[in-house]
């Protein structure tokens, strides 16, 4: 008897297991990603954002390094970027070798303190530049590079991100003062 109960019990569970398989079987993995396509959010439009790299070389006061005298600042902006200078913001003193500079870079605010883009001016990069009063002016260099709309959505959806890049800390990303 006990044989028999063995037998039914496999029977009935034969028979469950092939009512749940499903009748075909895809070796064409287009469905499953199918599924996935439908199940990931849709990626917005967003408007354009780079990844700066500012590089102020010359007749300033930093460490020597390759044999020339340069300051590297990373930005993140919205675009689109285009001009940017070296504005004197300290008073030039009889006893100071150098006056106060600061980059001013023209896009559209800085992400993350504008989480949207603004309006097109000039913004501060949060990074001083003693300039030496006597020689050359410095050089500015800058290479840009387009982030992907995905790279955006992402880095508008982490949680882990880094909230402020270092160089916009304290008083950057603030528009400079309209001259009238």
């Amino acid at each position: 008897m006990s044989y028999k109960l063995r037998a039914t019990w496999l029977l009935v569970i034969g028979i469950i297991l092939a009512a749940c398989t499903p009748d075909t079987v895809d070796t064409n993995s287009k469905s499953e990603s199918n599924i996935a396509k439908a199940q990931t959010p849709s990626v917005p439009n967003y408007p354009p954002m780079y990844d700066v790299a500012v590089k102020v070389c010359g007749n300033i006061l930093a460490p020597v390094k390759d044999g020339k005298r340069c300051i590297n600042q990373k930005l993140r902006l919205w675009g689109p970027v285009e001009g940017v200078k070296l504005v004197q913001t300290g008073i030039p003193l009889r006893a100071l070798s150098a006056v106060r500079h600061k980059i001013a870079i023209s896009s559209k605010g800085c992400y993350p303190e504008y989480s949207q883009p603004s309006e097109q001016r000039f913004y501060w990069a949060d990074t001083m530049i003693p300039v030496n009063k006597i020689g050359k002016k410095p050089t500015i260099e800058v290479n840009k590079t387009q982030l992907s709309n995905q790279e955006i959505f992402s880095l508008m959806n982490s949680r882990f991100s880094t909230p402020t890049i270092a160089t916009f800390g304290g008083v950057g990303c603030k528009p400079l003062p309209v001259k009238k």
